[in-house]
């Protein structure tokens, strides 16, 4: 049970690397399932890293379980994600068609309700476009990284059945272990 227990403390760090590598991406890039797949790889290359604790890990293991460092080091190696479907942002039209929109009720309500003249009209349409044109940026900048955070979120939970392959794969030496030593 120490091989499991270890596994989950280099676990946690395996998966804040992946976490750091797909925040890394999304900021590159959009985040597709190649670019997502490319990072997490990335991250499980400190697997294979003697100098990482990652690969001390897997190191010792291949000197106390062959069998099952065998098996870990092929999952660990084959990492296959599903593509996780991007959520549509708020459109740029839409910020254009709101601000023009608080622009013509400015303009109505200046010149229809308070008669003003047309410098009044002009102003009355122009002060709600400018306040709502980096109002709804702002709210479209937000919903875009909502829609970031919720991809990365979604790959790491795909990660989750790899570790449970990993676990599934310790229990089966152990059991293998334990009954040859009885």
């Amino acid at each position: 049970m120490d091989t499991i227990r270890e596994f989950d403390s280099v676990w946690k760090k395996f998966m804040v690397m992946c976490r750091a590598k797909l925040m890394e991406k999304s900021k590159q890039c959009v985040l597709s399932c190649a670019a997502a797949e490319m990072s997490v790889q990335d991250a499980a290359s400190m697997w294979f890293d003697s100098y990482d604790a990652c690969g001390q890990w897997l190191k010792r293991l291949e000197k106390d379980e062959p069998q099952a460092a065998k098996k870990v080091r092929t999952i660990l190696q084959e990492i296959k994600l599903e593509e996780v479907p991007a959520k549509k942002g708020f459109p740029e039209l839409g910020v254009i068609g709101i601000a023009a929109g608080g622009a013509a009720a400015g303009a109505g309500v200046g010149a229809w309700i308070l008669h003003l003249g047309t410098w009044g009209t002009l102003l009355s349409a122009a002060i709600p476009a400018v306040a709502l044109y980096p109002a709804m940026k702002g709210y479209q900048k937000n919903e875009k990284e909502k829609a970031e955070k919720e991809g990365i979120t979604k790959y790491l939970e795909q990660l989750s059945l790899i570790r449970e392959e990993i676990e599934g794969a310790l229990n089966c030496s152990a059991c293998y272990v334990s009954s040859q030593t009885k």
